[in-house]
């Protein structure tokens, strides 16, 4: 995975407390234990450390790592926020 993937996982390190090997771009949000409240925190936080809004609907218990790192790439080629 790409730059995009380690901002997710350092997100979830940093402010969630999770363990590098807990996290894998397979595993979805519920998969590591992110409740509700986590993921919308979750999603406030990603939009600050990536400049990539999120919808309610984008980010659910169900959407793996890998897909939010693929979503936040997507925003960055597109140009519609920059890295930060």
């Amino acid at each position: 995975m790409g730059k995009a993937y380690g901002v997710v996982a350092d997100i979830l390190v940093g402010k969630f407390q999770f363990s590098e090997e807990e996290l894998s771009p397979g595993a979805t949000l519920e998969e590591i234990d992110l409740d509700s409240l986590g993921r919308v925190e979750f999603a406030l936080t990603l939009r600050e450390g990536t400049g990539v809004p999120f919808a309610d609907d984008q980010i659910t218990l169900d959407t793996t790592l890998g897909e939010i790192a693929d979503a936040v790439e997507a925003a960055w080629g597109a140009g519609a926020a920059a890295p930060r």
